[in-house]
């Protein structure tokens, strides 16, 4: 099964994106997230990647949370899913494309010069994941997705590297990279 697993740590450990998901990667390599020596020497996955099932979550819990909720209407009133559905019949194919397009382009229109190009529909087995899948940490992306962790270093799907506790003080403090597990 799939999970989702945030890490979060300290901002002055990485000076970018692409940084701050190697860095993510490794120390969750070296602390036997897929099961050695430390942290977590029982292992908690068997593979993962940056991203994965959940790249964009950080996005959509930050500037896009506007769009996002549009997105998600079209694909209501249109009744075709854009992400993580492959359908068989060639109609409503040729509407997801139409709608995957579309969405492209609201997206681009939306997104901050960094992010400008990340494709919507995403692979999701890119090992490194996407510029968005590592951010400084928002109050968007805390009260979406950490606030449940408050006061917890770490639980089944969120650790602070820095073995500090989940606060609202993390926030601008902290890079957060979204893990895709598998276990």
């Amino acid at each position: 099964m799939h999970f989702r697993f945030l890490v979060t740590f300290n901002k002055d450990s990485a000076d970018n994106s692409q940084e701050a998901r190697e860095h993510a990667e490794n120390a969750i390599i070296n602390e036997g997230f897929t099961g050695s020596d430390g942290r977590w020497s029982y292992g908690i996955a068997d593979w993962f990647v940056i991203g994965g099932r959940w790249s964009g979550e950080l996005s959509r819990h930050s500037w896009a949370r506007a769009i996002t909720v549009q997105m998600a209407a079209i694909e209501k009133e249109q009744d075709v899913r854009v992400w993580g559905i492959v359908y068989g019949d060639e109609a409503k194919q040729n509407k997801q494309r139409e709608l995957a397009a579309r969405f492209q382009e609201m997206w681009d229109a939306a997104a901050p010069s960094d992010y400008i190009g990340i494709p919507i529909q995403r692979d999701t087995y890119k090992t490194d994941g996407y510029a968005d899948d590592a951010m400084i940490l928002t109050r968007g992306i805390y009260d979406g997705l950490l606030k449940q962790y408050e006061g917890r270093e770490d639980s089944e799907h969120h650790a602070d590297l820095d073995f500090e506790p989940v606060s609202p003080e993390m926030i601008g403090k902290k890079w957060v990279v979204v893990i895709d597990y598998h276990s």
